[in-house]
């Protein structure tokens, strides 16, 4: 047993190393790994070839979650590739951009708000694959640094990616394990990540407002620009929004007791193959089958990792940390899963950390149960941007190919200090909701904290307010150098 436990340890962690480093595709690091777990499960443990099928597709008892989880990453990927192909994301972003005739304040928050709304659909990859080159057009209209609003879409992603349960593959997971429907997960994280947003935007509003300047030239430009020019297919674009209308809508008033999700996303996705008139070859050729194989890699060594104890011991060691406290635990597992997937991609992570969380929860209610998953789904979404790891290589590379270079360095700050402030709010949230004498008085100290800074700033003698004018000036340049 402890021979097997550290080689499944060891592909795991091997896996893990290959994709960071970049030495193999991560399909096929996470496949080898698999198939070095089946030796050890089935030669070194006995294990019945059931067993392997199990951690593929999900037991029985478990009401098979992968294949579930898998069916619904396929058919919403069928979904999102025909909008894609009917330039229904490009559409919506101009006309919104459009809204803000080119006042900075407005472009900033719209640039913003249209970053989570599409990450609320598409993964992270297509998210920025589309925004960074349609933000750096628009700059160009403009003739505008592009560099904040590039900035504040790179940490945004991560934040619509936890709207719903089908805004990201944690998400998903998460949802399809533990039979969370669309509307619990939307109203318990959904909301939050509003709350979250808002309060990042004020931030970053406060951080960038000197560098955010639109010379009047552009707005006109701007404002003639045609939206059109976007959308290959105006009858496409409407059948593709009518079909995400609908699977919303479906999502929301189909109990999952009925109709699971995946079905539902399933059937859409064949409804909108048939109706777009489009070669069907043409695109599943455009599906990204490396991430289902990756996938069904990460299924089996992270279900060795469950079938030998690994999983059971470190939920209890968690657990033991906590004292049994609902809300230091919410807490541990926001914090650690953020600082997990700041290093290690979300997906191996959260699959590890899923029955871990089974294990914690132990005896308590089903709700409050969910709210451990909840606080996963959020530490291993926001945790991505702690550093400039993952898909924020790819914004820097965009950045770069349209001859806007954005520095790591610059990278590491606004988003360490951004996810930080973000989990602390967080914690502050969950402080008010299952500790309510403490997160009133934290309140209450940051409230005055920030009140004598503003008094201070604007009513005190003129060396406070010098020094801390100073001060935020300084913060500020460190962001905008």
């Amino acid at each position: 047993m402890i021979l097997s436990i550290i080689i499944a340890l060891g592909c795991f962690i091997g896996v893990i190393m290959f994709i960071i480093t970049g030495k193999l595709n991560r399909a096929i690091a996470s496949l080898s790994g698999a198939v070095i777990v089946y030796f050890v499960l089935i030669y070194l443990e006995g294990k019945d070839f059931k067993v392997i099928i199990d951690l593929l597709f999900g037991s029985e008892s478990e009401g098979f979650v992968n294949l579930h989880s898998l069916i619904l990453i396929l058919g919403m990927m069928f979904i999102v590739e025909i909008s894609k192909e009917a330039g229904l994301f490009q559409f919506i972003a101009l006309n919104l951009i459009k809204l803000s005739k080119g006042k900075p304040v407005y472009l900033m928050s719209i640039f913003c708000l249209i970053t989570i709304l599409i990450s609320a659909i598409l993964n992270n990859i297509l998210t920025v694959i589309i925004l960074i080159p349609l933000t750096i057009t628009v700059s160009r209209i403009l003739n505008v640094n592009p560099s904040p609003y590039i900035l504040t879409q790179a940490i945004l992603v991560n934040i619509g990616g936890t709207f719903f349960t089908i805004s990201s593959i944690p998400n998903i997971l998460i949802s399809t394990y533990a039979e969370i429907s669309f509307i619990d997960f939307f109203l318990n994280v959904g909301t939050v990540s509003l709350i979250i947003f808002v309060f990042t935007l004020i931030f970053f509003i406060f951080i960038f407002k000197k560098s955010l300047q639109v010379p009047q030239e552009g707005i006109s430009i701007l404002m003639e620009f045609n939206v059109w020019n976007f959308v290959p297919d105006k009858k496409l674009l409407f059948k593709s929004m009518l079909t995400l209308v609908t699977l919303f809508i479906l999502f929301i008033i189909i109990p999952t007791s009925l109709v699971s999700t995946d079905i539902i996303a399933l059937l859409m996705a064949i409804i909108l193959i048939i109706i777009s008139r489009l070669d069907p070859k043409q695109i599943i050729s455009k599906i990204d089958f490396e991430l289902i194989f990756y996938l069904l890699g990460i299924f089996v060594i992270a279900g060795a990792l469950e079938v030998l104890g690994v999983v059971q011991l470190l939920g209890e060691s968690m657990a033991n940390i906590s004292g049994g406290n609902v809300f230091f635990q919410l807490l541990i597992i926001l914090w650690f899963s953020s600082f997990l997937s700041s290093a290690i991609d979300n997906i191996p992570i959260t699959k590890v950390l899923i029955p871990v969380i089974g294990t914690i929860a132990g005896n308590f209610s089903a709700d409050i149960k969910n709210q451990f998953y909840y606080s996963l789904a959020i530490g291993a979404n926001w945790g991505d941007n702690l550093t400039p790891l993952g898909d924020n290589v790819l914004v820097v590379q965009l950045a770069d190919a349209n001859k806007r270079p954005i520095s790591f360095k610059l990278f590491f700050k606004i988003g360490f200090v951004t996810t930080l402030y973000q989990i602390v709010l967080v914690s502050i949230y969950y402080t008010l909701i299952f500790n309510t004498t403490m997160g009133i008085l934290i309140v209450l100290i940051i409230f005055f904290s920030l009140l004598t800074i503003y008094l201070l700033n604007k009513l005190g003698p003129k060396k406070a307010r010098n020094g801390i004018g100073k001060s935020i000036n300084r913060f500020r340049k460190i962001f905008n150098e």
